[in-house]
């Protein structure tokens, strides 16, 4: 949505006043025409078009005049909204406009239509009944110049006059302006009425005269010429004024419903910026206030998402969005990655907090920058530690081994790399022990009802945690169970070295133990 700029609202209001006048004069003029030299049934020999000079005359002036005095009732209508649009384009908030004039800017199309429809009742009056007594000639000017020239009006000026609602409502609320209620259903059904109805109803009107003058004309063939000509005028007129009002209508709903659907396929393609103006205080308005306010939530709900995947992984915020937050879990075999800083409480001793929680943000981002990249869940931070999980519930994979070891390796290559860095700001290296575990875990929601956290549980949980602890003093930066070792083979090449079977707490036997190095290529 473009906000206006003065030049842009002076040509807008130019755009107005172009349609008032020119329609209103137009109409008028070929009224008269119609009236004077058409509608008359002629009494003399042949049916000559003569339209009479001085009447002319009277009737341009009255044209003039009433547009004159149309224009000074509109600016009684119009007394506070042109105070306030420089202001507002100037960045005033359009919420400190009174209610007034942001009802009289939402009114403004039909106010302009309804002082037109009362030009020409007057007109109708005074020129049509007052002059030949006829009722008809009041019913003709009003009921059809004044009544199709007010509707051209009012849905032109509806159409062009929307950017400055815009400007009043950037918050799209029209339907709370207190304005005259503008519905969808009564403008279809007003332009199915003078698009179908009066055209055919005149058409019908004139034909019963005709004939009936017909009856007690002396020369049948100048009346029936006549006829063909009424007929012609009018079918003329019909034609153009339906092709206005269709063209018209068909603008003031298809162009909002065009910018939903188009906001509709942003929002579609996760454009959360889409925003609608709202420049109606109909049907239409209120759906796309409620577009506005449901794409407002889903930014909300995106701002809550991201926030919560700061917190946990993004598969546990996906899977308590999608499935709620119930307590319980399920067995399923994994392989389970446990990492730690060595030696980091004397480091935490020696660096200030501020520069201590840098050095881990920093590290802990490059970690799960790899781990995420192989697949890998992080479960938890535990300070300088890591636990991560691949080939659960959530992150599920056949080769779930695999990708551990895979990771592992990685972490310790762009561990290398940070040390490098490191090195370059004059600040303590890293060393890390990862220790790997394939098994049986017990994964899901475990806490309470104030709180709850997924995480996995069980043997393997607690050997990837004693395996890291052995790292230091076996003096290998990866340790890996045999059930890790002999999974991952059968898809992945690596330098393994078997150690002799170590006691882990915890564990009443032997547990067979694996140093892995490298990764191999095929050439190796």
């Amino acid at each position: 949505m473009t906000i206006l700029t003065q030049a842009e609202y002076k040509n807008t209001e130019r755009r107005v006043s172009v349609v008032v006048i020119g329609a209103n004069f137009i109409s008028a003029v070929i009224t008269f025409f119609y009236l004077a030299s058409v509608q008359p049934i002629p009494q003399g020999s042949a049916p000559v078009i003569d339209v009479p000079l001085l009447s002319g005359l009277i009737s341009l002036v009255a044209i003039i005049s009433l547009l004159v005095l149309g224009n000074a009732i509109g600016g009684r209508f119009s007394r506070y909204f042109p105070k306030w649009v420089p202001l507002i384009i100037d960045g005033t908030p359009a919420s400190e406009a009174p209610a007034q004039a942001r009802r009289e800017v939402l009114q403004y199309a039909a106010t302009t239509a309804l002082i037109s429809l009362a030009m020409w009742f007057v007109a109708g009056f005074f020129f049509g009944f007052m002059l030949t007594g006829a009722w008809q000639a009041l019913a003709s000017v009003f009921g059809v110049g004044g009544v199709i020239t007010s509707a051209i009006v009012y849905f032109a000026a509806d159409v062009i006059w929307r950017p400055v609602i815009w400007l009043f409502f950037p918050d799209g609320r029209t339907n709370q302006a207190g304005a005259w209620p503008n519905s969808v259903k009564w403008r279809l059904v007003l332009g199915f009425v003078l698009v179908g109805f009066y055209p055919a109803a005149l058409l019908s009107l004139t034909a019963v005269s005709r004939a009936e003058a017909l009856l007690q004309a002396e020369n049948p063939q100048v009346v029936l010429q006549n006829l063909y000509i009424a007929l012609g005028v009018i079918s003329l007129i019909a034609a153009g004024a339906g092709v206005a009002l269709a063209v018209l209508v068909s603008h003031s709903i298809v162009d909002p419903l065009t910018r939903l659907k188009d906001a509709m396929g942003l929002v579609a393609h996760n454009d959360l910026t889409a925003s609608l103006p709202a420049d109606t205080n109909d049907e239409i308005g209120y759906v796309t206030q409620g577009f506005n306010e449901m794409v407002a939530g889903l930014r909300r709900a995106e701002v809550m998402r991201n926030l919560l995947n700061l917190y946990v992984s993004p598969e546990v915020a996906r899977e308590a969005l999608e499935h709620g937050t119930k307590l319980g879990g399920q067995l399923v075999d994994c392989s389970v990655l446990f990492s730690d800083i060595r030696g980091f409480t004397s480091l935490s001793e020696q660096m200030p907090p501020e520069q201590l929680i840098d050095l881990l943000n920093r590290y802990m981002s490059r970690m799960v920058e790899v781990i995420i990249a192989n697949g890998g869940l992080v479960n938890k931070f535990g300070g300088d530690s890591l636990l991560v999980v691949f080939g659960s519930p959530l992150n599920p994979s056949v080769d779930h081994a695999a990708q551990a070891i895979r990771a592992a390796l990685q972490m310790q290559k762009m561990l290398k790399e940070f040390n490098l860095e490191q090195s370059a700001r004059s600040q303590p290296v890293l060393q890390i022990g990862i220790g790997i575990a394939s098994g049986p875990v017990v994964a899901g929601n475990v806490g309470g009802e104030g709180r709850i956290e997924y995480t996995v549980i069980g043997d393997t949980v607690n050997l990837a945690a004693r395996l890291q602890d052995l790292t230091k003093e076996l003096r290998h930066d990866i340790l890996v169970n045999q059930s890790a070792i002999q999974a991952a083979v059968k898809s992945f090449s690596m330098a393994v070295q078997p150690l002799e079977p170590v006691s882990v707490r915890g564990k009443a036997e032997l547990v067979n133990v694996y140093a892995v190095h490298a990764e191999l290529n095929h050439s190796q």
